[in-house]
């Protein structure tokens, strides 16, 4: 698939200054429990609910946008708990929201509704395994557990996120709105204000911020991508309290720009 050759590429890139961080993708990439809680994550959400993509390369699409998002946070006087907490540098900080993205979802392989604390209940034992990998400290690993199983239990905006990283991790997941992720179920399935306003976004663009640290640029091909702004990235970022760091630009194709500075 192009699109995810796209998306491991520029991953790649954003990793190439974190050894630990390269050394987590990869072993995401290949635990078989992981990939299968993701493929299964999607069967249940495409193939039985006709909802989009909640498999590996949505979880890649967050983890590469977190990042995005957290590079931007340098040299501002808002530092990751991780950092502020002193339970580990920024590159403990770069694993945890690669983690707490690639397994946000995995609850979905059990049961879309409460999917959010089922990935917890997954993900701890998946924790336990990896963060081994990654560090020797246990004392580190047993306080960045906790964080990474918020940014799982916080991502659908249902709990308030108390840590950078979770909120990062949650506005991430809200910015995966492309019409690519809309492209599968739209063929499968009966057709509703949710596919129509995913595929009215045709680009998805993370920056530095004008009044704020971070940018979200979004250009769309029709109004009805205002609904996908406003009922997913918009209340998400709200909900989970980080409406004081991003600025939201929508462009709509030979319409106006619809600016939110929450």
């Amino acid at each position: 698939m192009v699109f995810e050759a796209q998306v491991d590429k520029e991953l790649s890139t954003l990793l190439e200054p974190h050894r630990k961080a390269r050394e987590t993708l990869a072993t995401l990439s290949q635990d078989i429990e992981v990939a299968n809680l993701l493929e299964q994550a999607n069967i249940v959400s495409i193939a039985r609910m006709g909802y989009n993509d909640h498999g590996k390369v949505h979880a890649k699409i967050v983890a590469m946008n977190a990042i995005k998002i957290y590079n931007l946070f340098n040299n501002t006087d808002t530092p990751a708990n991780i950092i502020r907490e002193r339970i580990g540098d920024n590159e403990d900080v770069i694993v945890s929201l690669l983690i707490g993205a690639y397994l946000h979802d995995i609850g979905i392989s059990v049961s879309r509704d409460s999917h959010d604390m089922l990935g917890v209940i997954l993900g701890k034992g998946i924790l336990f395994r990896i963060l081994p990998l990654v560090t020797e400290d246990k004392e580190k690993t047993a306080r960045m557990t906790p964080i990474i199983l918020e940014e799982i239990l916080c991502h659908l905006g249902h709990y308030r996120a108390t840590s950078l990283e979770a909120k990062i991790v949650a506005t991430s997941d809200g910015t995966d709105m492309t019409k690519g992720r809309a492209r599968i179920p739209s063929k499968t399935s009966k057709p509703d204000i949710h596919q129509f306003s995913a595929l009215a976004v045709e680009q998805v663009e993370i920056t530095r911020g004008q009044k704020k640290p971070i940018r979200i640029n979004i250009e769309m091909n029709d109004t009805a991508g205002v609904f996908q702004i406003e009922h997913q990235l918009v209340q998400k970022i709200t909900d989970v309290g980080f409406e004081d760091h991003v600025e939201i630009v929508g462009t709509i194709k030979d319409g106006p720009t619809v600016t939110y500075f929450m």
